[in-house]
């Protein structure tokens, strides 16, 4: 009865010692989920720090970020090889579903850069590209959403024609029965209503 008793215990304890976490393991879902979490009653003082938080997060004016900057071939090395720039970040979330905060304004800064040549042992002084957001704004829209020839505005959050002038001549021509195909980016013939056909000929 005693061994038969020990044993219970001896099995029960590995049990125990299998879920407990080890050191060198990492921790399971469930274990990280309740670490992260921690339920509290909620306050009027947890409600206003959560909410000063997400005003905080909110996409407005651009911020500045840490981007890196890629050298054009696997045997260069750019210096520096990163740097803050304003780029557009933050919430969209009482925006439409699905928003996200874009760049509606952009220019190209080029940074003063020096590129070290691995094979050449060289370095040469050289200016690299980087694109500035300069004002922000929420957008549900992707570029992968505009089927050609139509390309995405984030300015103006929409999917829009290339040929500008194209379209401009062609808002000229409506007195010659021509119109702007919006989604084909052509300017095309209107068609003529029967009634309008029957009433030409008389």
């Amino acid at each position: 009865m005693e061994r038969a008793l020990l044993v219970m215990v001896v099995v029960a304890a590995s049990a125990a010692a299998a879920h407990r976490h080890h050191p060198k393991f990492p921790k399971s879902s469930e274990e990280i989920d309740s670490a992260l979490y921690k339920k509290v009653a909620c306050t009027s003082d947890s409600d206003l720090l959560r909410n000063e938080m997400i005003e905080k997060s909110r996409c407005g004016e651009p911020r500045e970020v840490f981007v890196h900057l890629h050298p054009r071939a696997t045997h260069e090395q750019v210096s520096p090889g990163a740097l803050w720039v304003k780029r557009c970040v933050g919430l969209c979330d009482y925006e439409a579903t699905g928003s996200k905060c874009v760049a509606t304004k952009t220019r190209i800064q080029h940074i003063p850069v020096r590129i070290y040549n691995v094979k050449t042992n060289k370095e040469t002084c050289s200016t690299y590209p980087v694109e500035v957001h300069e004002s922000c704004g929420c957008c549900a829209l992707s570029a992968e959403q505009c089927a050609a020839p139509r390309v995405y505005s984030p300015r103006k959050c929409t999917c829009q024609c290339p040929n500008v002038e194209e379209k401009r001549s062609c808002h000229r021509k409506r007195n010659q029965n021509m119109r702007w195909n919006r989604y084909k980016c052509t300017c095309e013939e209107r068609r003529r209503s029967p009634s309008r056909d029957f009433l030409s000929r008389i």
